[in-house]
C-alpha cells in the first residue's frame, strides 16, 4: 500500500512540475540563415520573412541566423534607420499574405521593419553573427548592437552558430 501510495505521488508531482510538456510534442525548429545583404538581392530577405511567418503559422520553432552581408542590412545609417525598416511590401504581396494567412489586410505590415518585429513577436528568434558585426565595423565587441536598429537580435559567436545548424531539423538559406 505505502509503494502505490509513493508512485501516485511521484507521478503527480511529475505531472503538476512539468506539466503538459511531459506529453506535448516536440516542435520541430527551422534555422532561416539569412546571408545575402538587401544591397545584393532584396528578393532574398524579402522572401524568408513571408516563408518565417508561414513557418511559424504551420507551428515550426523558428531561429533566424543574420550573417555574412546581410549584418549590413541592420545597420543604422546617418538618419539613424537601416536599409530595411521603411523598405515598404507590395501592396500585392500585402494583398497575397493576408490572404494566404487568413489576415485583415490591416494586420500585414506596411514596411519591413513592421514586419521584422512582428515576426519577432510572433516567437521567431532572431540572432546575430557577432564576429560579422564586427568584422564590418558595425560593433566594437561581441555584444555591441549600438549601431544594430533591432535590438531584440542576439549577437553570438561561431560555437553558437555551429549549435544553432546542427540542432535544426530544417535549414534554410537565404
Amino acid at each position: 500500500m505505502f509503494r502505490k501510495s509513493l508512485m501516485v505521488i511521484v507521478l503527480i508531482t511529475l505531472v503538476t512540475s512539468f506539466g503538459s510538456s511531459l506529453f506535448a510534442e516536440d516542435k520541430k525548429t527551422i534555422l532561416f540563415h539569412l546571408k545575402t545583404g538587401l544591397k545584393q538581392d532584396d528578393a532574398q530577405i524579402c522572401v524568408a520573412y513571408n516563408e518565417i511567418w508561414a513557418a511559424m503559422e504551420s507551428g515550426f520553432s523558428v531561429d533566424v541566423l543574420i550573417d555574412a552581408s546581410a549584418v549590413n542590412t541592420y545597420k543604422r545609417g546617418f538618419f539613424g534607420k537601416d536599409s530595411l525598416e521603411d523598405y515598404k511590401l507590395p501592396e500585392n504581396m500585402r494583398q497575397v499574405l493576408a490572404h494566404q494567412f487568413n489576415t485583415p489586410i490591416q494586420k500585414v505590415p506596411q514596411v519591413y521593419g513592421e514586419y521584422l518585429t512582428m515576426l519577432h513577436n510572433k516567437g521567431a528568434v532572431f540572432y546575430i553573427n557577432s564576429e560579422m558585426m564586427i568584422t564590418a565595423g558595425i560593433s566594437k565587441d561581441e555584444n555591441d548592437l549600438g549601431k544594430i536598429s533591432a535590438k531584440f537580435f542576439k549577437p553570438i559567436g561561431m560555437k553558437k552558430i555551429i549549435e544553432l545548424r546542427t540542432k535544426a531539423d530544417y535549414y534554410l538559406a537565404y
